[in-house]
């Protein structure tokens, strides 16, 4: 039998050490460097809700915001029937005049009812990707959930509804907004010294992206939410979409409807009474 040389052992020995050590060392430095180069690509914000998603995205081109508040009708009150119809309004709005009148008109008469409001919820995105889903997906849901045909009218929707009470309606407002930095097409004067789409965005940008956590959900924050909507030029406004649940002026829903349906709880998490 062959006995090994101890020099020999000891050599091989701290050869495959120091391999293992320079393979270490070597994913250690690449690891260093991935979060090195990371560090600065696609942080996610963590001083904002998820909700407020956007803020340094790379592709901002479009805006999404959203706003629901539930408003309290007291039965015979004839706010419902007057929202009804300035909503309906909306198919004679087809220049951008008509459009900021309408807009307008809107922020100014829920502003005006504030004292009825119960609920509230908002969401505003400036990456483009997220903005244009949320925008669909927002516009999508509402429209399958409300009574838009005749036949649909008069009735009490079982499957979601649990009382004939017609106590509160949900007013829904969604925009999705250019902020490209094209100059507007429908601007006077010299085709360079027109505003961007962006330019026209950006107060109404800066008011949804400059609220502390804390303020998300109180009233005067909605307050100034719509006055934004009313100051917005509308040729910023490349879509937009404004609903009246339920889809009936004569309808409402009750306090057991929105408590006892899991689907509003976003809505009725937030409430002004309490915030």
């Amino acid at each position: 039998m062959i006995n090994p040389n101890p020099a020999l052992l000891l050599l091989m020995t701290s050869g495959t050490y120091l391999l293992v050590m320079l393979i270490f060392a070597a994913i250690f430095a690449g690891g260093l460097y991935l979060a090195w180069r990371g560090s600065g690509e696609n942080q996610i914000d963590r001083g904002r809700r998820s909700f407020l998603g956007g803020r340094g995205a790379r592709d901002d081109h479009a805006l999404f915001f959203g706003l629901q508040l539930v408003i309290q009708i007291f039965g015979s009150d004839q706010l419902r029937a007057r929202i009804h119809r300035l909503i309906e309004a909306e198919d004679e709005t087809d220049s951008a005049d008509e459009k900021r009148r309408f807009m307008k008109s809107v922020a100014s008469m829920l502003i005006e009812n504030q004292y009825a409001w119960e609920y509230g919820f908002w969401e505003f995105s400036a990456d483009a990707d997220h903005a244009i889903k949320s925008f669909n997906q927002w516009r999508n849901e509402i429209e399958a959930s409300m009574a838009t045909e005749p036949e649909e009218m008069g009735e009490i929707d079982r499957l979601h509804r649990f009382s004939d009470q017609k106590e509160y309606l949900i007013v829904s407002l969604l925009m999705l907004i250019d902020n490209s930095d094209e100059p507007v097409s429908d601007d006077v004067g010299d085709y360079r010294f027109r505003p961007t789409y962006s330019q026209l965005a950006l107060p109404f940008r800066q008011l949804c992206e400059g609220f502390d956590e804390s303020e998300y959900w109180r009233s005067e924050t909605f307050e100034r939410l719509l006055n934004g909507i009313r100051a917005l030029d509308p040729r910023a406004i490349e879509r937009d979409g404004i609903y009246v649940y339920p889809g009936s002026e004569q309808d409402g829903l009750s306090s057991f409807d929105l408590l006892s349906e899991e689907g509003w709880k976003y809505l009725t998490d937030h409430s002004f009474r309490l915030s």
